[in-house]
């Protein structure tokens, strides 16, 4: 059994097959939406609209069982496993550890999500709750569930994919791909061709998310810069955003990660404590700490009922749709390859304090972060100070997080600074996607190895010049079927590797048994 596990070892090279298949179906689809900008956007709107109609309550109940195996494992022999072997040492301190591992993770979502999701659930919580808008209950439902998307579904899946890439990659010695993951699973016979399949499907699936996201950067960023000089938003201003974030995530991803990614994200995980905390001494501090205790305790009270919530009775409510089942989507098509990032820092650590350390230290972060600023908000809104309901709905999302900085002492310095996080933060969810698809990309790449910089170049470069084009003739909608899409492909990618730890947990367990007593 151990035998088939390995991979002959080779060199170095580009996986030539998958990365053609990969980049060129990116660009066929690309092209297509800007042919056909109508018809292709009517097509992934109806896309969109089918999987989430029928397979929306999978993608909660699957994204749920994760949640259950992934502590599973924690409680089991499996997580004793030394990641690496029992002599490993880690290459990262704690810190740098935790802050890699948040802000791969956290992307730019959070930013204006944490002020702007809690007043929609606030003002349209889901009818199949009996909830009243704008109702103390309806406040603690906001701040508690957007926690709940947040934190520890996303952050499961993610560490649950790292830990099956990293016991292969660091214990097996295998290269560090998504084919050696699932290697337990699969044939050595039939590997070849899966893992063509396998590889393209991953870069076409990834590839389309990332430029979804960079598009929505460049949208959220050319909003807060106009909003703030009152200029109007057009392709130069556009254009310039895109131009460069893609030259910094690039610049970052070619440092490699204990050099770029690691001091960015010990700089952006710092310059998060700082915002979050002058926004917690400068705000109404008192009532974020009520609201605080009463939304963990009503979080904890609700949390099963809450993690699998869809509508079943009243069906014309689309809540979950919007909120939940894209969410859970959404980390899934972000799963495996962040989590095939995630598996580099994890040697010379146990699986359990892998598992914990990427599931519990962010998910902690998030709640405090969701809360702060998703109570500042509700505060604002109850006492009169912005109507920030009125606000979202009129000016937009980002520009509401501005207005309401504006608020704040020294806002001017305030502003800039949260615009300078937004970018760090992108580029510290961007840099790891350049990596992975640069790494898939090739062929006998170790785990202590950095893909080649050309790849991460061409990669970055085109996603970025993607994304702008995309934005500019036919809106970002264009992506979103697809990134549903991916997220189905990933869902499944992701229950396999659920599998494969399991028959390797068992292997290496058994290994380092017969090991202690010889």
């Amino acid at each position: 059994m151990e035998k088939n596990l390995h991979l002959p070892p080779r060199s170095k090279s580009l996986d030539t097959i998958p990365f053609l298949i990969g980049f060129c179906s990116v660009f066929a689809f690309i092209i297509s939406s800007l042919v056909f900008p109508e018809g292709f956007i009517n097509f992934m709107d109806t896309l969109q609209a089918q999987i989430v109609d029928k397979l929306g309550w999978a993608s909660v109940f699957v994204a749920f069982l994760v949640m259950l195996f992934t502590f599973g494992i924690i409680c089991s022999p499996i997580g004793d496993i030394r990641i690496g072997g029992p002599d490993a040492k880690p290459d990262f301190t704690f810190f740098r550890w935790f802050a890699i591992s948040l802000c791969s993770g956290i992307g730019i979502g959070i930013l204006f999500w944490g002020i702007g999701e809690p007043i929609y659930h606030l003002m349209k919580p889901p009818t199949n709750l009996g909830i009243e808008p704008q109702s103390h209950e309806a406040a603690l439902f906001a701040i508690s569930q957007s926690a709940m998307h947040w934190s520890i579904a996303q952050y499961c899946i993610y560490a649950i994919c790292g830990v099956a890439f990293a016991l292969m990659a660091f214990n097996e010695k295998m290269p560090l791909s998504i084919m050696s993951g699932l290697a337990p699973c699969l044939p050595a016979r039939n590997r070849p061709l899966f893992r063509t399949i396998i590889h393209a499907s991953c870069l076409f699936s990834i590839c389309c998310t990332v430029i979804s996201s960079i598009g929505a950067l460049i949208m959220m960023v050319s909003s807060c810069l106009s909003y703030l000089t009152g200029l109007e938003r057009t392709f130069a201003m556009n254009a310039c955003v895109a131009v460069v974030s893609t030259v910094f995530f690039v610049t970052s991803s070619t440092t490699g990660l204990k050099k770029g990614m690691n001091f960015l994200a010990a700089q952006n995980t710092r310059m998060f404590f700082i915002l979050m905390f002058y926004v917690f001494f400068c705000g109404p501090t008192l009532f974020i700490l009520n609201m605080g205790t009463e939304s963990f305790g009503y979080m904890l009270t609700n949390f099963i009922r809450h993690s699998t919530l869809v509508s079943t009775e009243f069906l014309k409510d689309r809540w979950a749709d919007s909120w939940l089942i894209v969410y859970m989507g959404a980390f899934f098509a972000y799963g495996p390859p962040i989590g095939l990032y995630l598996a580099r820092l994890g040697k010379g650590r146990t699986v359990r304090q892998f598992l914990l350390m990427n599931i519990l230290a962010p998910s902690m972060f998030v709640f405090l972060w969701i809360n702060t600023f998703g109570s500042l908000a509700i505060y604002y809104q109850w006492k009169d100070i912005v109507d920030v309901w009125t606000f979202v709905q009129t000016q937009g999302l980002e520009s509401t997080v501005i207005g309401i900085l504006q608020r704040f002492p020294f806002s001017g310095i305030l502003i800039a600074f949260f615009i300078v996080v937004t970018l760090i933060s992108f580029v510290t969810l961007v840099d790891p996607m350049s990596s992975v698809l640069a790494t898939i990309s090739t062929r006998g790449i170790s785990a202590e190895e950095e893909a080649p910089k050309f790849l991460k170049v061409l990669w970055g470069g085109n996603m970025g010049g993607v994304a702008l084009a995309v934005i500019t003739l036919c809106g970002i909608s264009a992506l979103r079927g697809m990134f549903v899409f991916g997220g189905v492909l990933m869902m499944i990618l992701t229950a396999i590797l659920c599998w494969c730890i399991v028959k390797e947990g068992l292997i290496l367990t058994a290994r380092y048994k017969t090991q202690k007593k010889n």
